[in-house]
């Protein structure tokens, strides 16, 4: 991550699960620790509910896979496996599909849930949950529902087109898929490095902006100065800035 990371209370120990998406069907990875199994997990020190660059970082440096944070599924207090707080994640790979990192892995579906036994619970209830919703959402004429047009399925890959059409020249992205810096349900940032320096991406819920205390945090936290529209997208909500890199470099 550019910049500096931001602990919102380093006393408290946060667990991230995460429910990473099969590209093509109704699966979740899950990774097999001595008899049980689990969604994958980590205790990150960036504490932000919308900070999600070290998430995806640690999904390619466990499993080789690059992801794309489409939304915060739930946040709880704990249960009787962990008293720590738990936030789950629901990620899409993105890019080729490649061979996880490591052998204990299973993609997991209804079919081989029923042979497996989980720890937490939690795990096999969140996963559950996602597979009945995978299924609704096949079957209904309503796409939209409740969740934000950046945590649909491909929203990313429609996203990184748009970037890579409209930053030309030494604004063009350097970097084959651009990092995800930023997700909640406000604003999605998306950003690679550039010859100007770093190629910027926000998509904004309808009725909101960035205004110039949002840019003044990119400063601040991701080290990126004096952004200038390159262009914007007004029916969908999506802009395009180049700035200076201040700290180092974009992941």
């Amino acid at each position: 991550m550019a910049g500096a990371i931001h602990v919102h209370d380093a006393d408290l120990s946060l667990q991230c699960r995460l429910l990473i998406a099969h590209p093509s069907r109704p699966q979740i990875l899950t990774v097999h620790y001595s008899r049980d199994w689990s969604l994958p997990e980590l205790t990150p020190l960036e504490q932000h509910v919308a900070a999600v660059d070290h998430i995806n970082a640690a999904a390619y440096r466990l499993f080789g896979l690059h992801t794309y944070v489409r939304r915060l599924i739930s946040e709880t207090p704990g249960d009787v496996d962990y008293k720590e707080p738990v936030r789950y994640y629901e990620l899409e790979v993105v890019g080729e599909l490649v061979r996880q990192r490591i052998s204990r892995t299973v993609w997991a579906g209804r079919t081989v849930m029923r042979e497996m036994e989980f720890k937490p619970g939690l795990d096999r209830d969140t996963i559950k949950s996602w597979l009945r919703e995978f299924e609704s959402e096949k079957t209904s004429d309503d796409s939209g529902g409740n969740r934000t047009s950046w945590s649909r399925p491909e929203w990313f890959e429609s996203a990184a087109s748009w970037m890579k059409r409209n930053a030309i020249g030494p604004d063009s992205p350097t970097q084959a898929i651009p990092g995800q810096h930023w997700s909640d349900d406000r604003q999605v940032i998306l950003a690679s490095p550039s010859d100007n320096g770093v190629a910027i991406m926000t998509a904004n819920a309808p009725g909101t902006t960035v205004q110039q205390s949002g840019h003044d945090d990119w400063n601040s936290r991701f080290g990126w100065a004096d952004p200038e529209l390159i262009t914007n997208d007004a029916a969908r909500n999506w802009s395009l800035y180049r700035a200076n890199v201040r700290a180092a470099s974009v992941s």
